[in-house]
């Protein structure tokens, strides 16, 4: 039998930054990150159109991310 781990909000806005650091058409440092019952608010400016979109895809990835809320 296994147990379903749940990360916490924290985590996830950790892993989600990673994400975005490791994610070569995001820029980390333009986008903020917060986290609330596993949904993720990125704020910030960024450069374009396509590096919005890239940063929500990015975000996607991440485990224990339920929705983004694209805020860029």
């Amino acid at each position: 039998m296994s147990t379903l781990m749940m990360k916490t909000d924290k985590e996830i806005q950790k892993d989600v930054m990673k994400e975005l650091d490791w994610d070569p058409q995001v820029d980390a440092v333009e986008v903020g990150v917060q986290v609330k019952d596993g949904l993720v608010t990125l704020t910030g400016t960024i450069g374009n159109y396509a590096k919005k979109l890239a940063a929500k895809r990015a975000a996607h990835r991440v485990t224990g991310v339920l929705d983004v809320v694209n805020n860029l």
